[in-house]
C-alpha cells in the first residue's frame, strides 16, 4: 500500500514536471529579465511612448500644501501594475536562487533541496512583508485617520493620493496578483485551495477598494495582514534554519498578533464598517438623477462586508490550524507546519522511495 501511494506520488510529480506551467515556474528569472529588458529598452528609444506609462504613475492632478505631487487614479494604472507584477516575479526569482538559498547552504549546512526552497520564499516573504509594513506604517503615521478609525470614512472619497500612497497600493495590488501567478504554477501543495480563495479574496477587495476609493481602510487592512505575515515568515526560516528555541518563541509571538490583529483587530474594523460605515459617508450615497463620480450603495458596501467576511472565515480556519501547531509546542515536540511544507517529499526522496517500490516503472518519451 505505502509503495503504491509513493509510486502514484512519484507520478504525478513528473506529470507536473512535463507541463507547461513547470516549464514556465524554472524560467521565471529569464522570462521576467526579457520582459523588463525590452520594457526599458524601449523606454530608452521612445521616452514618451507606451513604455512610459508602465515606468510612471499616471493622472498627476496637482500638488498638495506640501508640494507633494497628488494623484487621481484611472485605467491606465493597468501598465504600472503590470511592470510590477514581472519586477517582483523577478527579485522574487533572483533574490531566492542567488541570495537567500545559498545563504542558508552555506552559514547553516543545508543541503535538502526542498528545505532550501522553503527558506528561500519564506524569506522572500519576510522581506516583502517587512518593508511593506514599514511604508504603510510609515503612511498610516503621517495619516489624517492615525488612531482614529471614524476618520477612515470621513469625507469620503478621497480622490487625490499622494505619489508615495498611490506607489504603496499599486505595489500591494501587484504583489497578491504574483501571489496568485506564482501559487498556479508551482507544485500544489495540500492547501492550496485554501490559500488560491484567500489570493483571490484578498486581490478583489485591495482592487476594488482602490476603485471604490476606500483605500483609507484598505491600506489599514494590508498593514494588519502584513504585520503577522513577517512573524510567521521569521518562525518559519528559523525552522528550515533549525534553530528550534527561537523558532517556538516566534511562533509564540505570531500566534499573539495572529489573535490580537487578524482575529480582534480585524474583526472590530469589520463591525465598525458594518455599523458606522454608512452613517459617516452619508454625503456620498447615490442619488438618482445626480452625477456623481463615486457614490455608495448598500449593495456595495454589503459585497464588501461580505468579502471581508469570507476573508475572516478562511483566518479562522487557519486559527484552528495554528492551534494544533501550538499544541505541539507546549507538548516539547516543537512547531512544525502543518498547513503545506510536509506535503511535499523532495526530488531525492520520492526518486529513493520509487527506486525502492518493486514493479514500478518509469518510462520517458522523448
Amino acid at each position: 500500500m505505502s509503495s503504491d501511494s509513493d509510486s502514484i506520488g512519484y507520478t504525478k510529480k513528473m506529470k507536473y514536471k512535463n507541463t507547461m506551467l513547470a516549464k514556465i515556474e524554472r524560467n521565471q528569472i529569464p522570462l521576467s529579465r526579457s520582459l523588463l529588458f525590452a520594457l526599458y529598452l524601449s523606454h530608452f528609444i521612445n521616452p514618451r511612448g507606451i513604455s512610459s506609462k508602465f515606468l510612471c504613475l499616471q493622472y498627476k492632478v496637482g500638488t498638495n500644501a506640501s508640494g507633494e505631487a497628488m494623484y487621481e487614479i484611472g485605467i491606465d494604472d493597468v501598465y504600472y501594475v503590470i511592470r510590477w507584477v514581472v519586477l517582483l516575479t523577478f527579485l522574487r526569482s533572483s533574490l531566492m536562487r542567488w541570495c537567500f538559498e545559498p545563504f542558508v547552504s552555506y552559514f547553516c549546512s543545508v543541503k535538502d533541496q526542498k528545505t532550501k526552497t522553503r527558506f528561500a520564499e519564506q524569506s522572500w516573504s519576510f522581506v516583502y512583508f517587512t518593508c511593506s509594513f514599514i511604508v504603510g506604517f510609515y503612511l498610516y503615521f503621517h495619516s489624517p485617520y492615525w488612531l482614529n478609525i471614524d476618520h477612515l470614512y470621513s469625507d469620503w472619497p478621497h480622490y487625490q493620493l499622494t505619489s508615495l500612497f498611490k506607489r504603496y497600493y499599486l505595489v500591494s495590488i501587484a504583489f497578491w496578483l504574483q501571489s496568485v501567478f506564482v501559487l498556479n504554477i508551482e507544485a500544489r501543495r495540500k492547501d492550496h485551495y485554501q490559500m488560491f480563495s484567500h489570493h483571490i479574496i484578498t486581490c478583489i477587495l485591495i482592487i476594488g477598494s482602490y476603485y471604490y476609493y476606500y483605500i483609507r481602510i484598505g491600506h489599514l487592512i494590508l498593514m494588519i495582514m502584513d504585520s503577522v505575515d513577517i512573524s510567521l515568515s521569521a518562525a518559519k526560516m528559523l525552522k528550515y534554519m533549525s534553530f528550534h528555541v527561537i523558532c517556538d518563541f516566534m511562533f509564540f509571538i505570531f500566534m499573539c498578533s495572529y489573535v490580537f490583529l487578524r482575529i480582534g483587530l480585524y474583526n472590530y474594523l469589520l463591525y465598525h464598517a458594518w455599523s458606522k460605515a454608512s452613517e459617516l459617508m452619508r454625503d456620498a450615497k447615490c442619488v438618482s438623477g445626480l452625477p456623481q463620480k463615486r457614490c455608495w450603495t448598500p449593495s456595495v458596501i454589503n459585497a464588501f462586508l461580505g468579502l471581508l467576511g469570507g476573508l475572516q472565515v478562511i483566518t479562522i480556519i487557519w486559527m484552528y490550524l495554528i492551534i494544533k501547531v501550538a499544541s505541539r509546542v507546549f507538548s516539547g515536540v516543537g512547531a512544525e507546519d502543518v498547513r503545506s511544507d510536509s506535503e511535499d517529499a523532495s526530488d531525492t526522496e520520492e526518486v529513493s522511495k520509487e527506486m525502492k517500490s518493486p514493479g514500478v516503472k518509469v518510462s520517458e518519451k522523448n
